[in-house]
């Protein structure tokens, strides 16, 4: 279904030749490699932190006393709390470096980690989650909108590394998280956790952030928030932005944790009896299947139709989805169906991050990812209570079937998304 562009889809700006070039000329391939790095591997960091709790949660559930569903509701106000942070983020890049954000989140999600280890209830841990939440919400918007602005020819491959370097730190969580209960407890774990965090806000500290647009900064405070505001309100008239933010919206898995890190290890341990190793090891292989297959769709995007690469990893999805559902406990087939199932859904958010960049211009970017990870990550609690509350009442089998469907109705809705590259990728 193909539409002329509007005003709102900004088509003139978006993708001109010379903005690349532009972007590009400002920064050394040593700055590059730099920010690419200090990114990646910031993120994952924040993927391990958050990859370790689908392993600590048994021991902190035992001693805090509180069950499944105090988890599904602890997942929801996070998730929420969350998802309103990320829209926030945007306001603060007119007044400071993406860098000094990222500095500071990291410092308060360091504090906010420090914190679990200090809880004493269920609502305190609540607390101090929300408390990491909100730091570690700045790294999907800023980090991204960073690595966009200073890689612009070839946004899906760089975008797809990032993603798959933040899984690596998912796909070593459980493992580390395993071996450390073994010597410590959960509450010394999130100590350890802590001083990575900071360690890498102060990385981010003095890192000196070279910017393309560094008139903005000599501009007074309101005519900085009359630009952050404008970029919103363009951002949100962007037909674009908005059906993009849908997709991943409507689809259940593959953002980072939700279903996938409260579920799948609990599955494991209670419907198949794996034992804590083993079913370490087959979250590992999902995330696992969340490296490799990010890279190939990131790096067919920057050289075939995004919009139909995105199409056909949803169509995958929802494949990848019921082959998970239908497992047994054979490990054979359960191994390789998690590795499918974490290279496809993995896949959607290196995929659609490009698109949104494409869609604005390089002004507009802070502001458009913050309402793309606003939007596409509100539905992560509906989407965790739902999953728990059909395994309640029916299996997981019928939990796993239906989130296969939901990936369908983002492939209709890609329908609606045009892809604005005008230019070639770099090869």
């Amino acid at each position: 279904m193909q539409r002329t562009p509007d005003d709102g889809d900004q088509a003139p700006d978006v993708a001109d030749s010379a903005r690349p070039a532009e972007a590009e000329a400002v920064v050394t391939p040593a700055e590059r490699t730099t920010v690419l790095w200090l990114s990646n591997a910031s993120h994952a960091a924040n993927h391990f932190q958050n990859g370790m709790l689908s392993v600590l949660w048994v021991p902190i559930m035992e001693e805090l006393g509180f069950g499944l569903f105090q988890l599904g509701v602890l997942q929801a106000i996070r998730s929420t709390l969350n998802s309103v942070s990320q829209g926030l983020y945007g306001f603060l890049t007119p007044f400071f470096r993406r860098t000094r954000i990222l500095a500071f989140a990291n410092m308060l999600m360091g504090l906010g980690v420090m914190l679990s280890g200090f809880a004493f209830s269920f609502w305190s841990f609540v607390g101090s989650r929300v408390f990491a939440a909100t730091g570690s919400s700045a790294q999907h918007p800023v980090g991204a909108s960073l690595l966009s602005g200073y890689f612009p020819r070839n946004r899906g491959t760089i975008l797809a590394l990032n993603a798959s370097v933040a899984s690596v730190g998912s796909f070593l969580a459980p493992l580390v998280a395993t071996a450390m209960l073994s010597y410590i407890g959960w509450r010394q774990v999130f100590f350890v956790l802590a001083g990575f965090s900071v360690a890498f806000g102060l990385v981010y500290l003095f890192f000196s952030e070279r910017r393309s647009v560094d008139e903005r900064r000599e501009r007074g405070t309101r005519s900085k928030l009359r630009e952050g505001f404008s970029n919103y309100r363009l951002v949100l008239k962007n037909r674009n932005i908005l059906a993009i933010s849908l997709v991943m919206m409507v689809g259940a898995g593959g953002r980072g944790g939700g279903v996938n890190d409260l579920y799948l290890i609990p599955w494991m341990r209670t419907d198949l009896l794996l034992s804590p190793w083993t079913a370490a090891w087959a979250k590992s292989v999902q995330q696992l299947g969340g490296i490799v297959g990010p890279l190939g769709f990131g790096w067919l995007s920057d050289r075939l139709s995004r919009t139909r690469v995105l199409q056909a990893s949803l169509v995958l999805s929802a494949f990848g989805s019921w082959l998970v559902a239908v497992q047994d406990g054979a490990l054979v087939p359960l191994f390789v169906s998690l590795a499918v199932y974490g290279a496809f859904t993995h896949s959607r958010m290196t995929l659609t991050q490009p698109l949104v960049a494409d869609s604005v211009t390089d002004e507009q970017l802070d502001a458009a990812f913050s309402v793309f990870y606003t939007i596409g990550f509100i539905s992560t609690p509906f989407w965790a209570l739902l999953t728990g509350a059909l395994m309640a009442l029916f299996s997981f089998q019928v939990a796993f079937s239906v989130l296969a469907l939901s990936y369908l109705l983002g492939v209709v809705l890609m329908f609606w998304v045009k892809d604005m590259r005008k230019v070639p990728a770099a090869t």
